[in-house]
């Protein structure tokens, strides 16, 4: 149970540093020009991160670091949330 425990605490982790990265690509978008909801986060960011990457591509050329973040977060929430499944069924 301990395992488990540790992984569902990576879950929870993992998740806040994707809503950290959601809601700094969310203000980029605002300042954009992006009319954005701040109560639908989850939908309006997988909505405008290509919109996002594009942007800051052409205005500064290169990708800020909460983009990557976002990914990254995301597969590693995933990663976590099926480990802890399969391990409470050992």
């Amino acid at each position: 149970m301990g395992l488990t425990l540790y992984l569902f605490y990576g879950f929870l982790a993992s998740g806040l540093c994707n809503f950290i990265c959601s809601v700094l690509i969310l203000r980029a978008l605002a300042k954009f020009g992006i009319k954005v909801s701040f109560y639908e986060t989850r939908w309006q960011v997988h909505k405008h991160l290509s919109l996002y990457r594009r942007m800051l591509l052409e205005k500064t050329g290169k990708i800020a670091w909460p983009y990557y973040g976002y990914q990254a977060s995301l597969v590693t929430m995933i990663g976590f949330a099926l480990l802890a499944l399969i391990s409470t069924g050992q």
